[in-house]
């Protein structure tokens, strides 16, 4: 039990200080738990089973891709229904397809999760519909040790259906059984005899690992369940002992005074050997390119940074907005705090112009910003504007568009 927890302790202090996101161990019980109100609501076939078993309707319409196939889930949704159907157990290879039903028990998509995932020698223990954005989530897991397949299984992967695309996969040996998900994160286990075995928390939108807790014992069964207004995880393991976990989201408290900073605007610029960075339209190498950020040029980037993360960071390019690698992303503010004065965008979409190389009168424009943005604390004035001056470039606010303090 001390070395169960010193693990748990080591992975906690082993994530990054920005990662508010993750899961704290809050009780265990061990196998003498009969009095909680646990359920089998996320396996109705029983927690000892690795496929998940729920069939809820026994009447959906087959389609060719499906015939020889047996019906493991059929489940409501809230476009229709999901049916699962796969090759017997029996069978000498695998086939794995989900059909998707309107109200009307009315087939109108078949995926062949195989070919999504480019995986024929591994097996989907778990499928799941996310609501909020209409992604189908699966595991493709191994079907034994994964010695067997050279560790190259149980990934969990996040597919797009209208767009015919994987949003999202992890990386190997992270989701065999069962997997669950609630409004922001994915919770998924990895475990097998004598592997590691470990219990994750993923960001639903990205596939980012926020929580990595090994376990002494593989994960059977996951149930989300909030009390109080706070969400707890329970986590039945393979000799019947029962873990229950905090499950914690959002932005970690700071003092007053950082949680009372406003947006400054920042200018970002790619660092990359080649550059440029692609700008998509998820945080994901799946994503659709739209843009390009280039390396900065005459003293300034020509991106805007909407939103910085650990790994992938917002930005807008001229009319683009997407993501982009933040390690790959330099950037630079007119605002260090060191300035007697700060210049305030002052109306809502503050237009921010930018160097015009022609000689006209008026500048084009860079971007827009939202009201009460810090624009800078070194500036100066020129005619009607205010001006963010680089080595030899400048940004150009319009007077009427901004406030000193």
């Amino acid at each position: 039990m001390k070395h169960f927890l010193l693990c748990i302790l080591a992975t906690m202090l082993s994530l990054s200080p920005a990662q508010a996101q993750r899961l704290v161990a809050f009780n265990r019980y061990g196998t003498d738990w009969s009095s909680t109100d646990v359920s089998t609501k996320n396996k109705p076939n029983g927690y000892m089973y690795r496929l998940r078993k729920d069939v809820k309707c026994d009447d959906l319409p087959q389609v060719p891709e499906t015939q020889g196939h047996e019906l493991f889930i059929a489940e409501p949704i809230d476009i229709g229904w999901l049916g699962f159907y796969r090759l017997p157990t029996s069978a000498n290879n695998y086939d794995f397809v989900v059909v998707l039903y309107n109200h009307d028990k009315q087939p109108t998509a078949t995926i062949n999760l195989c070919n999504v995932s480019n995986n024929r020698y591994c097996e989907v223990q778990d499928v799941r519909w996310d609501a909020d954005n209409h992604n189908l989530l699966f595991n493709m897991a191994c079907p034994s040790y994964a010695s067997g397949v050279n560790g190259k299984g149980s990934k969990l992967y996040s597919y797009n259906v209208e767009s015919r695309r994987i949003v999202w996969e992890t990386d190997y040996l992270v989701s065999n059984d069962i997997f669950i998900l609630d409004r922001n994160f994915v919770f998924c286990s990895y475990g097998f005899t004598s592997e590691k075995k470990f219990l994750f928390m993923l960001d639903k939108q990205t596939g980012q690992m926020y929580s990595k807790i090994p376990m002494v014992y593989k994960v059977d069964y996951l149930e989300l369940q909030e009390k109080n207004g706070r969400e707890y995880l329970y986590v039945v393991d393979y000799n019947n002992n029962l873990y229950v976990y905090t499950v914690v989201s959002g932005a970690k408290k700071t003092t007053a005074a950082a949680s009372a900073q406003p947006e400054v605007l920042t200018v970002v610029y790619a660092t990359s050997n080649d550059g440029f960075l692609n700008v998509r339209s998820q945080p994901s190498t799946n994503g659709d390119i739209l843009g390009k950020l280039w390396m900065q040029s005459h003293g300034m980037g020509n991106g805007v940074l909407r939103e910085k993360g650990e790994k992938w960071s917002k930005v807008s390019v001229g009319d683009v907005t997407g993501w982009v690698f933040t390690k790959y992303m330099g950037s630079q503010t007119w605002y260090d705090g060191k300035g007697a004065q700060k210049l305030i965008a002052n109306r809502d979409n503050t237009p921010v112009y930018g160097e015009n190389y022609a000689d006209a009168d008026e500048y084009p424009l860079f971007t827009t910003v939202k009201k009460g943005t810090i624009l800078g604390d070194h500036f100066e004035e020129y005619q009607e504007y205010y001006i963010l001056k680089t080595a030899h470039d400048n940004l150009y606010i319009k007077k009427e568009d901004a406030v000193i303090k």
